[in-house]
């Protein structure tokens, strides 16, 4: 690619429309971008038949990522938030099914912006679980501004030349530096960076997120919000990773998973906890009401079954059942004595509950 094809190719994906590809709209259209915009807004038209021809979601992990959509999943720091990421980048090259999830396969373009001292060690100890190379997924280890016009054109025409299914940002901070995250303005340049790259691909675009202080949402702008597919949150309580739904767009909210760091070589991997229980060990919504009020209420300290019973509001009979139920999957244990039982997130120290205690 010459200098000059460089710069037409930049303009297209900074602003400037591409040629129309139609011989009808040469001449004074060509010259026109307006017009040849409108060409394009025309052909789109449908009437209510039509719209029985537009296209449904197509999944890439069914029920969680889709393709041709921005996505974002966020967390606190060391929530385990790049541990997802790099085990659905592995598993959509592999077409490995995630969490019993199908996946749909295609090649993926991982930018490191980073921890990319960290991410050799990662993907090792991915390949050792699996027993499967980590192929088709191609690093970028380069923090891109998709705020910089020069960056974010460079970027989209190799995505263009690469066509992956899935493009991971991680994070969205390292790529976005010097930004108001909390400005509409600014982070909805970000989303447009974002649309170039999903626009030129047709994959999914994934960014890899920070919370907020208080780590119940997304850190910054509402902007995020309202452009997302897919947004979803990753809980971390001691070696447990929650994967929870926080928006799906055109789909129904998937139920939460639940996965295990297992350490393997100089890295962990990502173990799914309930996705081979039978029906009887799946969680029901009294049991995703249990587990809420621990991560929000007693989520540093223990608390008794009545306690439990009384702040998620399930019935008494089906909380009895759910607390047991949650001890034996590992999901909450039992911190007391035998007289004064209470439970806690696996995430709580002894420390904290001596000190509670106290």
């Amino acid at each position: 690619m010459t200098a000059t094809d460089f710069d037409e190719a930049a303009a297209r994906f900074w602003g400037e429309e591409e040629p129309p590809e139609d011989d009808a709209l040469a001449g004074e259209a060509s010259e026109n971008p307006t017009q040849v915009r409108l060409a394009k807004l025309r052909a789109a038209l449908v009437d209510t038949a039509g719209l029985d021809g537009l296209p449904d979601p197509v999944p890439l992990i069914d029920g969680i990522l889709f393709r041709d959509s921005l996505a974002w999943i966020y967390g606190k720091p060391g929530s385990g938030k790049s541990f997802v990421g790099i085990d659905w980048a592995g598993c959509v090259a592999n077409g490995l099914p995630w969490a019993t999830r199908e996946v749909s396969r295609g090649s993926v373009l991982y930018l490191v912006a980073e921890g990319t001292s960290g991410i050799r060690r990662r993907v090792r100890a991915w390949e050792q679980n699996t027993g499967v190379a980590m192929a088709g997924v191609t690093f970028l280890p380069v923090a891109v501004q998709l705020l910089h016009a020069t960056d974010i054109a460079a970027l989209a025409i190799l995505a263009e030349e690469m066509k992956p299914a899935l493009i991971v940002i991680d994070t969205q901070a390292r790529c976005t530096v010097g930004s108001n995250e909390n400005d509409n303005g600014e982070m909805g340049n970000v989303v447009a960076a974002a649309d170039r790259l999903r626009e030129a691909t047709g994959a999914c675009v994934l960014m890899i997120h920070h919370s907020g202080r208080n780590g119940e949402n997304m850190r910054g702008a509402s902007a995020f919000d309202g452009a997302a597919t897919s947004i979803v949150k990753v809980i971390k309580n001691d070696d447990y990773i929650e994967v929870h739904c926080d928006k799906q767009k055109d789909v129904e909210d998937f139920d939460t998973v639940f996965l295990k760091l297992r350490p393997v070589l100089e890295s962990v991997v990502l173990d799914n906890r309930l996705g081979q229980l039978g029906d009887e060990d799946k969680l029901t919504k009294n049991d995703d009401a249990i587990l809420a009020v621990m991560r929000e209420a007693f989520a540093n300290s223990h608390a008794s079954r009545s306690q439990i019973i009384t702040a998620s509001e399930v019935p008494t009979s089906s909380g009895y059942r759910s607390i047991g139920k949650l001890e034996r999957l590992g999901l909450l244990r039992q911190v007391g004595t035998e007289k004064q039982p209470r439970w806690a997130l696996p995430g709580v120290t002894i420390r904290q509950e001596q000190d509670d205690a106290a």
